[in-house]
């Protein structure tokens, strides 16, 4: 590591953090917003970590902190490709580096598109409204497992094109396969190589069987392996990835929201007086709540500079999402929800070439499943004493998030 000017910031350890790191980003943004770090994955020496709102989009954006350029990192990526849930994740967009990432994104980005995931808006309001009239007999639901798992895999069905006949099995595998992108100190459990293996089954079931609509995604991937344009390895490695983040995002920022509208009760009052709208109200609790802590390491493809701090070609850079979108340089008071402001600098999706493809499919769930509840339900409340976060240091959400219906 070459040490830069105006290093003031402590050493960050993210596995020293509780369950609430934000006070802590917060130290880290007052101390100059980078500092060198314990290593996300053990197959790493160590890392810069950058936490202001200003450094976390140089990061995305720059042109020289990629997923895996050529030269003194090459034998780290031979380390985790050599594992089988990365294996198949190299070849996925997210993990793909330019020109490769245009290649993978450019035929399956118009099925995320505002214009083409607003047609389906009818479809979830209407799921979401009976997800919750079904439950008012009880007079309780779990927002995670009742109402943002059914309604997220419902979505990515009619947008894959592809029947998903039981969304909480599918859902059990999704969230074991997230060991391999949380930051760890060992290998990924195996439990988390298994359910890499269940959901390609899974996707590779399908595809033997062509159980795929003619306009869905998947039989827009089948036709670029077809024409030459992708392997068949990338196809099966895209839907895995759009299986897993496709809804790992919207259902964890679900149950976030919940937890937020129980601690901001004036917040809660916006939506139930109309002040702001279904939209709005998901905009700002993706903002407030976002589910994934930390961007996966980009490595420094040449020597750079980040906020005075020297970073050697093939050192890690990590970029805390959940720090640059509570930074009160770009959001005012940014660690308190504010349902009025407009979050149009949230980091929740990422910005740059790697921005989230599903960012608009994302609002309009989240809208869809807050209008359900408020309208069908208005004096549901969150039975604080049986919501249990999830264990994980870059996925932020609850494992459970009970509701009591009235």
């Amino acid at each position: 590591m070459r040490a830069g000017r105006g290093m003031t910031a402590p050493f960050f350890d993210p596995f020293a953090l509780g369950d609430d790191p934000f006070a802590h980003f917060a130290r880290m943004r007052a101390s100059g917003g980078i500092a060198r770090g314990a290593a996300p994955y053990p197959e790493l020496a160590d890392a810069h970590y950058v936490f202001s709102h200003e450094l976390v989009s140089r990061v995305l954006k720059h042109p020289a902190l990629l997923q895996a350029p050529p030269g003194r990192y090459e034998e780290v990526r031979r380390k985790l490709v050599d594992q089988a849930p990365m294996a198949l994740l190299s070849r996925s967009v997210l993990l793909a580096d330019p020109p490769q990432h245009g290649e993978l994104r450019r035929p399956v980005a118009g099925f995320l598109s505002r214009s083409s995931t607003e047609t389906l808006t009818e479809g979830l309001r209407t799921l979401s409204r009976e997800l919750v009239e079904g439950a008012l007999a009880d007079g309780r639901i779990d927002a995670v497992a009742g109402l943002a798992v059914p309604v997220s895999f419902w979505l990515l069905q009619e947008i894959l094109g592809t029947e998903i006949e039981d969304p909480w099995a599918l859902k059990s595998v999704t969230r074991r396969m997230a060991g391999a992108f949380d930051l760890r100190k060992d290998q990924p459990s195996p439990a988390s190589a298994e359910a890499y293996g269940e959901c390609r089954a899974f996707v590779e079931e399908r595809l033997a069987q062509q159980a795929f609509r003619p306009g869905g995604m998947v039989a827009r991937m089948v036709r670029e392996v077809a024409e030459g344009r992708w392997s068949r390895e990338d196809m099966v490695a895209n839907v895995v990835f759009i299986l897993f983040a496709g809804q790992e995002t919207v259902v964890d920022a679900f149950g976030n929201a919940m937890v937020a509208l129980h601690h901001f009760p004036e917040q809660r009052a916006l939506i139930e007086r109309r002040v702001v709208d279904w939209s709005s109200a998901a905009a700002e609790l993706l903002r407030y709540g976002a589910s994934v802590q930390y961007a996966v390491a980009r490595i420094a493809a040449e020597d750079i500079e980040l906020g005075n701090v020297g970073i050697a070609n093939g050192e890690a850079v990590v970029a805390v999402l959940g720090s640059g979108n509570r930074d009160d340089a770009v959001f005012a008071d940014g660690d308190r929800l504010d349902l009025t402001r407009s979050p149009a600098l949230s980091l929740t999706f990422g910005t740059g070439l790697h921005v989230c493809l599903g960012q608009h499919v994302a609002r309009i769930e989240i809208a869809a499943m807050l209008e359900a509840l408020f309208t069908r339900a208005p004096g549901w409340r969150l039975d604080a004493a049986g919501a249990r976060r999830r264990p994980s240091l870059s996925f932020h959400g609850m494992s459970t998030a009970p509701l009591i219906l009235a």
